[in-house]
């Protein structure tokens, strides 16, 4: 397992003592979509220089009609040129939309992994869902692992999910008061949880000492809810403009990062109007804001996360949203 986790098309490492991420969510693309997403896009990855681009899901959007693998080899084509042209390794992780399109994300992995500068990985084939994966990072030298990123497939809704119990029925999810508030989505599997937990142990093995690191996926966790149930308790910085849309299951996943000891932060997107950020337990949960024209959004949040890590002190990165209003030329022009 181990070597198969550590394994990358490209080496990820700090360049002079520094390393920068940039995560992107719901783009929510299609055969026709507005090109102002493209643009914003363009103009963010030239201005912030990220040496890592992750994309939280939905980079498709279940009516774009993409239901072909030359249709979406021409979108990713366009959308992806200037990570490609200025070799900017990228990754990605499964929104709720792709699996609700006519490509299962099974079929969708190896064309994303065609792309030479993404560096996703279809993942172990036991485990529930498609590109569950980690990222290690080397420090400058590139003779030590210092950070990493966990990936998961947060999976679809309820209703479509894959859970095995006889005498489960996805109504019972659906109470007057429910536990989270959620709204219908799914998790991250246990046996997701158990990889990571296993993989984690494995890696500060590996290294001598545990790796700090961040996870993305699609899906909020129901964690995600504490933050803004208790703003100043946890520092909350950013915007709650919606509903937190998670899951009423709970995997386990925040418990489990919680105990390895590892995990300062845990990022998602799928609500294209929060980007808020607090601190519970040790533990960073936050949001991606949106970067979608097509699909709902508001436009001054529109835009990405940023990790910066400095290589003397990984574990204490600093994280803000980036704003396309900030950084795109006539941002308010229409093309």
């Amino acid at each position: 397992m181990l070597q198969e986790n550590l394994q990358l098309k490209k080496e990820l490492r700090f360049k002079d003592g520094k390393f920068k991420i940039a995560l992107f969510s719901d783009i929510h693309g299609g055969k026709v979509y507005d090109k102002r997403v493209k643009r914003d896009f363009d103009a963010m990855i030239l201005n912030l220089k990220p040496d890592l681009v992750l994309f939280s899901g939905d980079v498709f959007d279940i009516d774009a009609e993409l239901r072909t693998e030359e249709a979406i080899r021409v979108f990713l084509d366009e959308f992806t040129e200037v990570l490609e042209k200025n070799n900017i390794p990228w990754a990605n992780v499964y929104g709720n939309h792709e699996r609700e399109g006519s490509i299962p994300n099974a079929e969708l992995q190896p064309i994303f992994e065609s792309y030479p500068n993404c560096i996703s990985k279809a993942g172990p084939a036991k485990l529930r869902g498609t590109g569950n994966h980690m990222l290690p990072i080397k420090n400058t030298a590139g003779d030590k692992i210092i950070f990493n990123v966990w990936g998961f497939d947060s999976g679809c809704t309820i209703d479509i999910c894959d859970w095995e119990h006889p005498n489960f029925k996805e109504n019972e999810l659906k109470l007057p008061d429910p536990l989270y508030n959620g709204a219908g989505y799914d998790n991250p599997k246990v046996d997701q949880v158990a990889w990571y937990y296993s993989s984690s142990e494995e890696l500060e093995e590996y290294c001598g000492t545990k790796v700090p690191s961040i996870m993305y996926f699609h899906i909020p966790l129901p964690g995600h809810t504490v933050i803004v149930k208790n703003p100043i308790e946890t520092g909350m910085v950013g915007e709650c403009g919606e509903k937190i849309a998670c899951s009423e299951l709970n995997s386990g996943l925040f418990a489990a990062a919680l105990l390895r000891g590892d995990v300062r932060g845990i990022f998602c997107g799928h609500d294209h109007i929060n980007d808020f950020c607090g601190t519970y337990c040790g533990i960073q949960l936050g949001y991606n804001s949106a970067l979608c024209y097509d699909c709902y959004n508001n436009d001054d949040m529109r835009g990405c996360r940023v990790f910066e890590i400095e290589e003397n002190d990984p574990a204490n990165y600093k994280t803000y949203c980036a704003r396309a209003k900030d950084i795109v030329p006539d941002y308010n022009e229409k093309i």
